[in-house]
């Protein structure tokens, strides 16, 4: 009996550090894979370089994205946009690593962990790293950059430059293109404020807006924008900071902030019997309400889950409660790697939601499967479009890391899902895939199968019918182009850097390289986002991207 108490309690601690941490692994390292330029293949006698030492931090920790947190400013930009024919790069500093803190860490009290992380943040992370040595210029393959051919990119800039701010965590542009919103803060220790930035366009202004933490605690996960680009939703972080989390809501035109389903729980989640979860939040595009998850922890492996919306200035209301099918299952997330559009999305009709649900082995592992919910009907049962078993289809057997699902986008035409699964061995042959999954027939496809990829070596050479290795072809971070209609990918190897592009669905054919530069920029920056007038944010970089 006292052994098979001790099991249970053991599974039961694993389980709460993994919804608390999403201990699916952390984001690729890109200054680690030695790449030649385009036009000439990778030896497979290289050896790539190792990745770069983590520091250790406490739950409460600014994100392994936000390397330095300093003072919000007023200054407008001196520059908004810099007009280049290819991707150039910068001298920006390179965002440092951060592990994911101890499962120990998280039983301190919110005041004793904040002292903590405090004293956890090492000086070497405001200095910048220094940059790969750019290769030797050369033309890229003719075949390789003409096979694209429907993309191209106008101009590019560090959005940090444009912004005029050394870092801007959680970068997201709005719809319209007019705005970028970041979220920083400013202070120390129980000092510290939340500040919500707005960079204009028009007039190059930036003004910054101050969120008291007796509200709001420690750092969101992602910004939202409306469609409209009025309106931002964002929540507290309750899976890897373990904070409370309701639906915030900013308004753009009077910096005002408004919690829309405040349930008078602030701090730790797990120290209160009352606390009830709101989070990942999506704007519906056909009625302006905000589509969001409610989960109630209510025992061991057991949750109350529901998906709610909730319009500006309104009452939250029940839209479906899910528990029938996901009781043992919630969404679980790692801010580190975030990428798409995030780990649940409204469809393009308002009819859908799209989600990574994470269910839980005997070891409290998290085993992320894509699911659609139907908002209309009831009485649909959820609808399996894809099982984490097979996200691992498209990678080969001998990586000994699983692809985790981290991240989905719909199509503008709402009638599949791109989604993204990343197996990251911490060195340097991780394998970052995207899926497109076809809802009328239910297939789904790999963008870029490597599951014939024999060995390490085999992941060097060239692929077959291109003048690129394989490596090349598993990317840092992508994103749906403005359209929608197209998946561009974007890696940075040492020496160079390419953005590739797929149509949607895939064709089978490997990506094509719709740009591409003679030096590369390192950034740990997996979000995106796009304006409808062909303005993006990808990998720490502002984009006017023209289609054709």
């Amino acid at each position: 009996m006292t052994h098979t108490t001790t099991r249970t309690a053991i599974v039961f601690i694993l389980i709460l550090a993994a919804l608390v941490f999403a201990a699916c692994g952390g984001s690729p390292t890109p200054t680690a894979t030695p790449i030649p330029p385009t036009a000439t293949p990778i030896p497979p006698t290289d050896t790539p370089a190792p990745a770069a030492v983590a520091e250790e931090v406490v739950a409460t920790e600014a994100p392994a994205e936000v390397a330095a947190t300093p003072e919000a400013t007023e200054e407008p930009a001196e520059e908004v946009v810099e007009e280049a024919a290819t991707l150039e790069a910068t001298e920006e500093p390179v965002e440092e690593a951060a592990e994911a803190a101890t499962p120990q860490a998280t039983e301190e009290p919110a005041e004793a962990a904040e002292e903590a992380a405090e004293a956890a943040t090492p000086e070497a992370t405001e200095e910048p790293t220094e940059e790969a040595t750019p290769a030797p210029a050369e033309e890229p393959a003719e075949a390789e950059t003409l096979s694209a051919g429907a993309v191209s990119v106008e101009s590019v800039r560090r959005v940090t430059s444009v912004v005029n701010e050394s870092e801007a965590p959680f970068a997201a542009i709005s719809p319209d293109g007019s705005h970028i919103a970041w979220f920083n803060q400013t202070g120390r220790r129980s000092d510290r404020t939340g500040v919500l930035c707005i960079f204009t366009f028009a007039n190059a202004d930036k003004t910054c807006h101050s969120i008291s933490r007796d509200l709001f605690r420690d750092w969101p996960y992602q910004l939202q924008w409306s469609p409209d680009s009025s309106m931002i939703a964002f929540t507290e972080n309750p899976v890897d900071l373990g904070n409370d989390a309701d639906i915030w809501l900013f308004t753009v035109a009077d910096g005002s902030f408004q919690n829309l389903t405040d349930d008078g729980v602030f701090g730790s989640w797990r120290q209160s019997a009352d606390a009830v979860i709101d989070y990942l939040p999506s704007w519906n595009r056909t009625d302006g309400s905000i589509v969001f998850w409610r989960v109630k922890p209510m025992g061991f492996m057991d949750f109350d889950v529901a998906l709610y919306k909730v319009a500006p200035g309104g009452e939250a209301e029940l839209v479906r409660d899910l528990t029938e099918y996901l009781s043992t299952r919630v969404l679980v997330f790692n801010q580190e790697r975030f990428f798409l559009d995030g780990f649940s999305a409204v469809s393009p009709d308002g009819a859908k939601v799209a989600a990574l649900v994470s269910a839980f082995n005997e070891f409290g592992a998290l085993r992320p499967d894509l699911w659609v919910i139907d908002l209309n009907d009831a009485d649909a049962e959820p609808m399996l479009v894809m099982s984490f078993d097979d996200y691992q289809s498209a990678i080969p057997d001998w990586t000994g890391i699983p692809a985790s699902p981290s991240g989905l986008s719909w199509t503008a035409d709402g009638a599949g899902i791109v989604s993204v699964a990343v197996s990251d061995m911490g060195n340097s042959t991780p394998f970052t895939v995207f899926f497109y999954s076809d809802l009328a027939s239910g297939e789904s496809t790999p963008v870029v199968d490597f599951s014939d990829v024999e060995d390490s070596i085999m992941y060097f050479d060239n692929a077959p019918g291109s003048t690129l290795p394989w490596r090349a072809y598993s990317p840092w971070t992508g994103s749906l182009s403005p359209s929608g209609a197209k998946l561009l990918m974007l890696n940075d190897l040492t020496g160079r850097m390419a953005l590739f592009t797929s149509p949607l669905p895939p064709t089978g054919d490997l990506p094509g390289v719709a740009e591409s530069a003679e030096e590369s920029t390192a950034s740990r920056v997996t979000r995106s986002s796009r304006a409808d007038n062909g303005l993006m944010l990808m990998y720490g970089l502002l984009l006017t991207v023209v289609e054709e």
